[in-house]
């Protein structure tokens, strides 16, 4: 007697699938496998390049914040505030303008002027698809009639971004404190104040 799909050479019948059925079903699982994996790995490749470029267009913003609001002369508000109103968003740009015509109205009699700004350094503080904060810390040049020769300046600000329109907007920014340390022994616990 002849093998059967589901006996043996002499007519019983098992219960082993056959090697073909096996061979099938393994490669399904392989494929599988595969076709799972990649659904996992390839979105978090391309996605991670999404965040990473869109991280760079953050602090590319941020840059061009710093740069944009240090280079003004009181006596041309119209120009900045247009300058400026391409980097803020919608919201933020009228409380913007009106802080600057206070500003700059204060300041107009002493032809105040801000120039050579120079970036030093900016860090992502918190970021997601929609909003992020940046710490900035930029220099200028500051020159008014009480300083005929621009004296260098200091800032450091904490920059508030939202992404209108495709691109990272400025919806708040605040200064930050420099902060100064002093060097010493540390206390011992319970010799606080004893000196």
């Amino acid at each position: 007697m002849g093998r059967t799909a589901s006996g043996t050479e002499h007519g019983e019948v098992t219960d082993r699938p056959s090697r073909g059925l096996v061979r099938l079903l393994t490669a399904l699982v392989v494929v599988g496998m595969l076709l799972g994996v990649t659904g996992l790995v390839v979105p978090r490749a391309f996605a991670g390049d999404d965040e990473d470029a869109s991280r760079q267009d953050l602090v590319t913003a941020a840059n061009d914040f710093a740069t944009a609001y240090n280079t003004y002369d009181v006596a041309e508000l119209e120009d900045y505030q247009e300058r400026m109103s391409g980097l803020l968003t919608k919201d933020y740009r009228e409380q913007f303008d009106q802080v600057t015509e206070a500003i700059f109205g204060t300041l107009a009699s002493r032809k105040q002027r801000s120039s050579d700004p120079e970036v030093l350094a900016v860090a992502v503080d918190s970021f997601d698809p929609d909003s992020a904060e940046v710490l900035v810390a930029v220099d200028a040049s500051v020159s008014n009639t009480d300083q005929k020769a621009a004296v260098r300046r200091h800032f450091r600000w904490k920059v508030a971004f939202l992404r209108q329109d495709g691109a990272w907007k400025v919806d708040d920014f605040e200064s930050i404190a420099a902060m100064t340390a002093e060097t010493g022994q540390p206390q011992a616990e319970g010799q606080e104040g004893t000196e």
